[in-house]
């Protein structure tokens, strides 16, 4: 009796610590920050994803949505450095996103053909 008292306030307690962690997902895509923040170990948070497919799904969604956020914000970043005429962001904006100036990629197709000695083979 005791003991099922004990397992519905441990149930209880993960569920609180997993519904945290899912929170700080959502604002910090990292998993050591997550943890330590959520007060659980990354071998706990690991053991939870193996254990539970459902949490494991709903993890890597809370960490889009954070992964997301920070990369709205570092674009946003990104273009006021671009308004502020900051040449390597402007540089960087075109390489990335520009066909015209994203041709700094070269094909080279073609056989090469070395005569190898006996030795060299073996």
């Amino acid at each position: 009796m005791n003991n099922k008292k004990k397992q519905e306030t441990i149930a209880k307690r993960q569920a609180e610590q997993k519904e945290s962690l899912l929170g700080h997902l959502r604002r910090y895509p990292i998993i050591q920050v997550v943890c330590e923040k959520s007060e659980v170990s990354r071998a706990t948070y690991y053991r939870w994803r193996d254990e539970n497919p459902m949490f494991a799904q709903a993890a890597d969604a809370a960490m889009t949505e954070g992964e997301e956020m920070f990369n709205d914000l570092a674009e946003h970043q990104l273009l006021s450095l671009m308004k502020d005429k900051h040449w390597p962001s402007i540089h960087y904006w075109l390489n990335k996103r520009h066909p015209k100036f994203n041709q700094t990629k070269v094909q080279v197709d073609g056989q090469v053909e070395v005569a190898f000695t006996y030795d060299q083979k073996h």
